[in-house]
Formats: C-alpha cells, structure tokens, sequence
C-alpha cells in the first residue's frame, strides 16, 4: 500500500454487518387466481402450495411494521406469484402505502447481474475469464494486470472491500467516481493475498467488473445489461435509468420518520452512479422484474449452457460455512439449500432466497434500517414454511 494514498484513500474491510453475499404480475391482471387475506389487502392465489403459509407470513410482516418494516415482499412458485405486497409507507411523511409495484434498489443484488454479463461476454467469446484483467484494462496498475478475471467475480482477487475518499464530504458509496478515476485508486492497493487463494467480499471488484463490460462493449454498463441480458429475456423494470422511473414509482429509505429519500436524489455521473457502485449496487427494480428473472433462469434461458450451470456452481467456501459463486451466495437454512444473494446500504436492504427444494422464490426488501430484510428473513421464512 502507498502510504501517501492514506491522507485520502483508506481501505474497507467488509462492512456487510450481517447481510452475507450470501421480485408476474398481481391485482386485477390476475384476479381470477387471487383471493384477499382476511388480516389485510396480500394479495395470494387458490393455487398456492399446502406447505406455503401464505396468511401467516402476511400476519407476520403486518406485525413488523409496527416496528419499522417498510418495504414489498413477493412469493413465487414456476410460472406463478403467489403472493405480492407491500407495507408501510413509500415516503415516511406522507400517507401512500407502499405497493408491490413500487421500485425499490438492489443494493448487492446487482451483482448476479453483473456476473451474468461477464458470463455473456464470454460465451460470446468477447472475454476469457482466465484471461488476466489487464489484456481490456491496460490503464490498471501493474500489481492488478495479472489477475484472472473470474476471481474478481468470486471475490479472490485480493481487493478491500471499498476504498473511501476521505476528501469526500458525502456517503463514499455515492461519490461519483468515473471509470478512469476508479481504475487509478486501485494503484494505491495492491493485492492482500495472491489471487484464488482467500475469501474477501469487495464492491470494487464488481466496479472493476463494469469498468471491463464498458471498456470491450462500447457500451454503458446499464445499457449492455439490457441488450445483452434483459431485453432477450423480455425483463422489463429494471436498471437505473433506462426505465425512466418516477419520481411516485420510487420508495424512499427513512431512519424513523426521518426521510433519507432515494437513489435518484444521490450524487452520480451522467450516465449512471459512480464506479464505487456501478455494477456493485447501483440497479432499482419492481419485484415482478426480479421473478421475471428467477423464471428465465428456470427455464434455461438465462445464459446459453454451459454458462447457466457453471453460475449455478459455488467456487469458495465463506467464514460461516456458506459458499460463494460468480455472483451468487450459497446456504443452508432451516428449511433447506438457498442460492441468492442480500444487499444493503443501511438504509435500503433486500434478500432474494430461491429455495432449491421447494422450488419457491422470496424476495423481502426494506428501506428503514430498524427491520433490514436480511435480519428479518428468517422470521419471515419460517412464517411462511410453518404448518
């Protein structure tokens, strides 16, 4: 490490807390399908599965909201939701409720996404991800050229978690740091152990993961998702600034009734959030978008094979015993093996749980810190698994 880069750049360490890396559609489109909960307005279908308690995982999320839960919870079986809802409220000081078409962000759930891409490119034979990163991003410092591409996507690469810009007056997460900026901050950190060989979770690889899908597409990073992955597989309502979202579409995060408002109010570039998050945690989405995605990759069409299986493959074993993939976090709960992810920014949380067994689809996201979804996952899982 250069220690003249310490009066402004400082590393850090993996400020996840508790969230390790590990939302088709409702209302009257599917009236025919949906019955109204007798404890609130969830909106559930005739077809859901004996083992899915649908009315005690409402009761549930209903009771946390008296504690601060604000946010959308979607339940999904192949080709069905079987379940979407909202609660509280989208902006904590005014009266409009929280509705399962509403947006709110992905935080790290961005990154199956940015994997994917680079999963694409090189099925597409635009990248080799045993190429070393230097052979696309010749500005990078020498210390980083030699690395394999695929170890940035399972966080092996050796990077710190994010490095803050003590200069910055704001939440370093959103200082609007552009590609070429982002790529020369990483001279200041050389790898903190040989590549392949440890575990460390980094937003900065993803970041450097956009920066390679920008540099060998020509395109924004934004916009070669949607070409590339998106449009293909006729996912709609998701991105950051193609959809062109509203104002009214977006959910504020709040810490009370204090209003922290959203991703659109937040420093960026004009094409997008900063490197710091691009690729990392910079995608808003409506839960419909998220099972529209679960749907593609059931029905293998996702990503050509063999690219799908070998994403759907964990690589490293993390602390807790729990595996990570190229973007994708692997673990056993009570209620048996979930591929996913979580993310969270300690305002905005959101856990995306595909349950392998039951072949069910949860998505909880929240925007007040008080009930992030990852600390309240478990409570709302086994309300919905219970007899």
């Amino acid at each position: 490490m250069n220690p003249a880069a310490l009066s402004t750049f400082a590393p850090w360490a993996d400020r996840r807390k508790r969230w390790q890396a590990g939302r088709l559609l409702c209302g009257g489109l599917l009236a025919a399908l949906l019955l109204m909960l007798a404890s609130g307005c969830a909106s559930t279908s005739t077809n859901a599965p004996h083992e899915l308690n649908l009315v005690r995982l409402d009761q549930q999320a209903r009771s946390l909201v008296r504690h601060g839960f604000a946010g959308q919870i979607l339940v999904a079986t192949p080709g069905n939701i079987i379940f979407l809802e909202g609660y509280g409220q989208r902006d904590p000081n005014q009266s409009e409720s929280v509705s399962g078409h509403h947006v709110m962000p992905l935080a790290s759930v961005t990154k199956p996404f940015t994997a994917s891409l680079v999963l694409r490119l090189a099925a597409d034979e635009m990248i080799n991800l045993d190429d070393p990163i230097g052979d696309y991003l010749d500005t990078l410092d020498p210390s980083w050229q030699q690395v394999p591409i695929r170890y940035f996507l399972s966080h092996q690469a050796g990077l710190p978690a994010e490095i803050v810009n003590r200069d910055w007056p704001g939440d370093p997460r959103f200082e609007p740091v552009d590609r070429e900026a982002f790529i020369a901050r990483l001279a200041h950190f050389p790898p903190d152990h040989p590549p392949g060989q440890e575990f460390n979770y980094s937003n900065l690889g993803y970041g450097l993961m956009a920066a390679l899908v920008e540099t060998v597409t020509g395109q924004s990073f934004e916009q070669a998702l949607a070409d590339r992955l998106l449009t293909p597989n006729a996912i709609e309502d998701l991105g950051f600034d193609l959809p062109a979202w509203t104002e009214q579409q977006l959910v504020h995060g709040r810490q009370g009734r204090h209003d922290r408002g959203h991703y659109h109010e937040r420093p960026r570039l004009s094409d997008g959030l900063g490197f710091n998050l691009r690729g990392a945690g910079d995608l808003l989405a409506k839960p419909v978008a998220l099972a529209a995605w679960w749907e593609s990759i059931q029905q293998h069409q996702w990503l050509p094979s063999p690219w799908l299986d070998q994403w759907l493959e964990p690589v490293v074993e993390e602390s807790d015993g729990s595996q990570y993939g190229l973007g994708l976090h692997f673990r056993h709960s009570d209620h048996g093996p979930v591929v996913g992810h979580t993310g969270g920014d300690f305002l905005f949380a959101i856990d995306w749980s595909w349950f392998r067994e039951q072949d069910t689809l949860v998505i909880i996201s929240s925007a007040d810190p008080r009930q992030e979804a990852d600390v309240i996952r478990e409570q709302l899982h086994g309300a919905l698994f219970s007899r």
